[in-house]
Order: C-alpha cells, then structure tokens, then sequence
C-alpha cells in the first residue's frame, strides 16, 4: 500500500518539545538553500508544515503509518531522537543516538558511490540536509546491516522525509533491501517524480564501462544484466545476473574465461562459444546452461553488491579484457 502525506503543524510542535533542537523556519530555510551542485535554491525550500496531496517539487513529508497515526503514536513504535555529527557520503551519516557516536545508512535508497556520477553531488545535499541537525529516526525491520550501520528513515523536524528527498532530487535510486520495504513504494514514487523532472541521476546516459573495449569485442552491458535481484538476492539467486555481449562480427570462443568481482568471487566459464551479435547471461544460481543461460552456482551468498561492485571479464590467459563498475 503507498503510503500518504500527512503531517500537521501541531504534530510538529509536539516533536520539537520532545527533542534538543530548535525548530525554528527561519534557521531551516537557510540551510535548505545552501548551494548544492545540480539542485537549485527553489527545489529545495521546504514547504510550511500543512497536509499535502499533489506530486509537486516541495519537499517530501513524512508519510503517516496510517491517515489517522499522529506523531505521538509514531514515536511510541519506534522513533528516536539523534543528532547528526558527520555525512560520510549520499546515504549514509554518523549520529549520535543517546551520546553514543553511530554510523546510519538511509533505508530504501542507494545514492551514487564514490567516482560514479554524480557522487559528490548527492553527498553535498545529504550534508546541506541533515549536517549538525537534530534529527528523527525510524526502524524498520533490521537493526543494522552486515557493516555494522544503523539501519534507519531519518525525519527533519520540520517533517521532511530525508531517504525521500534525495530520491526526489535525482540524487538517489529507490533500491528495495528485504525485509525493510516500509516505504519502497514511495520512494518509487519519488524516484518517477525525479526521472519524469530529469533531475540528478536521470538527467545522465546510464554509467559506462571504465575500460574500453578491447581485445575481442566483447562488453559486459548494464542494459542486459540485473546485479540487484528483486527481494533478497541470497533466495532469487538465478535472478541476479550478468550480460556479456559479442560486439564483433565473429563467433568467439570464450571456454576458460573468467568473470570477476571486485571481492574475488570466481566464475570461469565452460566449454563456450558466443556468436556474432549474441549475448549470454550468467547466473548466479543453478541451473541447466544453454546457449543464453549459463549458471554460477553459487552456494554461499549471492556474488553481486547492491550498494556497487565491479564485473571484471578475463581471457584465459588472465588479461582483463573488459570491466564494468556500478
């Protein structure tokens, strides 16, 4: 169910009483018309605190966990006050939650990593949001995920819906992590917003390779292959996969090649030819190959990194012919 925008005045004061920070417009206008490359001072003024129901450029609100929830009842399933002492990148910052210092990744969304486009950018509105802001923090399901980070939504007093936000602005992907999808249908409600504005990330071609093509024509393409499978990559497996496509006008032998992770993760490849044209898709699960398929196998965890990884492709001699980050 997508959840609606509701947030009343009243609700607000009675989160500001609860917590450190001043609420006070005047101190949050400034900070929301900092210069932030790729986003402009009107995109990001925050409207005044009044319910909302039209899919304008304001910034995004806290959605209610029902129409009737107020702020009272959400704190008492599960908000907490934090201040944020340092944004560590597009998505994730440190806070401190009781005097004890935290590392948080936002729930939901997956900004742009370091060197990809528009990386810095999503960092700088992430700082112009929250930096040195008292802030309000949500769980879900997860407490933390495998790198020890608090998993969370944060909330601005002034009930701006941060996760939200940075999607809105181009400067963040909705990315579904089970079982943490509270708000996965708004985010990808925010995201259509930002992709039908042309804004951040979708006002640029998909990433490219980082190494040309070379040696035999072959490309792994990003338009063919799906590193994210939907719901948890560990049980859907064979629906995480890697596209290599034969640029050339020859057939080409590939038996012995590797396909390679950033974390060593090995895939070398069978007896294979992949004609003129054609493309193959290796899966990370188990399965009878043929000539489209070809299947990893993989026992353990799933091989592909949502939050980016890069997909190396080698002869048999070993020379990296091919590379593609994400």
């Amino acid at each position: 169910m997508v959840r609606k925008l509701l947030i009343w005045p009243t609700c607000i004061a009675l989160l500001c009483t609860t917590l450190t920070a001043a609420c006070t417009p005047s101190s949050q206008q400034a900070s929301f018309t900092a210069s932030v490359p790729g986003v402009t001072a009107a995109q990001m003024i925050p409207p005044t605190a009044q319910p909302t129901g039209t899919r304008t450029p304001t910034a995004t609100r806290i959605p209610t966990q029902s129409p009737t929830a107020t702020m009272t009842e959400k704190t008492a399933v599960g908000f907490e006050s934090a201040l944020v002492v340092q944004v560590l990148d597009g998505d994730t910052i440190e806070v401190l939650v009781e005097g004890v210092a935290q590392r948080l990744r936002y729930i939901g969304i997956d900004s742009p990593e370091d060197g990809q486009p528009y990386s810095a950018e999503a960092e700088a509105l992430n700082r112009a949001l929250v930096e040195g802001k008292q802030v309000v923090l949500e769980k879900d399901v997860s407490e933390s995920d495998r790198f020890e980070r608090l998993l969370r939504y944060v909330f601005l007093l002034d009930g701006t819906f941060v996760n939200a936000e940075l999607v809105r602005l181009g400067m963040a992907h909705a990315a579904a992590y089970e079982p943490d999808t509270s708000y996965q249908g708004y985010f990808e409600e925010m995201q259509a917003i930002a992709q039908e504005e042309g804004l951040g990330i979708w006002g640029q071609p998909e990433p490219t390779a980082t190494i040309p093509v070379v040696g035999e024509g072959l490309i792994i393409d990003p338009a063919c292959s799906q590193f994210n499978a939907p719901g948890n990559d560990n049980d859907n497996k064979n629906e995480e996969y890697v596209c290599v496509v034969n640029l050339g006008a020859e057939g080409i032998d590939i038996s012995g090649w590797v396909l390679l992770d950033d974390y060593g993760w090995k895939y070398t490849f069978p007896t294979f030819t992949l004609a003129a044209g054609g493309n193959v898709l290796v899966r990370t699960g188990c399965g009878e190959d043929t000539g489209s398929d070809l299947h990893w196998c993989r026992e353990e965890t799933a091989v592909w990194n949502n939050d980016g990884d890069c997909a190396n492709l080698l002869d048999a001699a070993g020379e990296l012919l091919y590379q593609y980050c994400y």
